[in-house]
């Protein structure tokens, strides 16, 4: 056998060999999507998943229920969090106090640092929608739970904007920039 037809030989083997390893890797991975199947429809218990079927209906439905859900990329960096309660936030590698218990959805940078969110509070009834630059709020959107509700921007440089309706002013917009104040109604006085 000359070196030519050993070369031959070899590639023959070795794609032989890659067939072999894709047929494996989608026979894998079909069966692992119908293990997970198996165990959310019929109620095999699956780590971190609870299988809930409802009984009132023909169908068989299943709810995942989870605490926590958490997106990472591929770096490992937790890039979306779906959490009830959420954790503090994390700005430049510290951990600081978000000021009460809230539970939602909460975005972070490719750094992991919070960016914004979509929350509810756990104590009051509000809701919130942020954009967050390093530190702080910059675009807030909130409800409270009767009568109250509020849009504000903020430049973090002390000029922001505010519009909202409560029970105890009406409708109201204040902004502030350039050292000066202005609210409508003029509640600034």
């Amino acid at each position: 056998m000359t070196q030519d037809d050993h070369l031959a030989e070899m590639q023959v083997s070795l794609q032989t060999l890659e067939r072999r390893v894709r047929r494996n890797r989608v026979m894998t991975i079909a069966f692992a999507a119908l293990a997970l199947t198996a165990a959310l429809t019929d109620g095999i218990p699956t780590p971190g998943f609870a299988a809930v079927t409802d009984n009132a209906t023909s169908r068989n439905d299943s709810v995942l229920i989870l605490r926590e859900l958490v997106i990472v990329d591929s770096m490992g960096t937790p890039r979306v969090r779906i959490a009830a309660p959420l954790p503090d936030p994390i700005m430049l590698g510290k951990r600081f106090n978000r000021g009460g218990a809230v539970s939602g959805i909460i975005i972070y940078d490719g750094e992991g640092n919070e960016r914004g969110g979509y929350v509810t509070g756990d104590e009051s009834r509000g809701a919130a929608l942020t954009l967050d630059e390093m530190m702080r709020a910059a675009v807030h959107i909130g409800v409270e739970d009767r009568g109250e509700a509020h849009i504000s921007v903020d430049n973090g440089l002390g000029g922001y904007g505010l519009l909202g309706i409560n029970q105890r002013d009406g409708a109201f917009i204040r902004l502030h920039g350039g050292g000066k104040m202005t609210a409508i109604p003029d509640t600034a006085r």
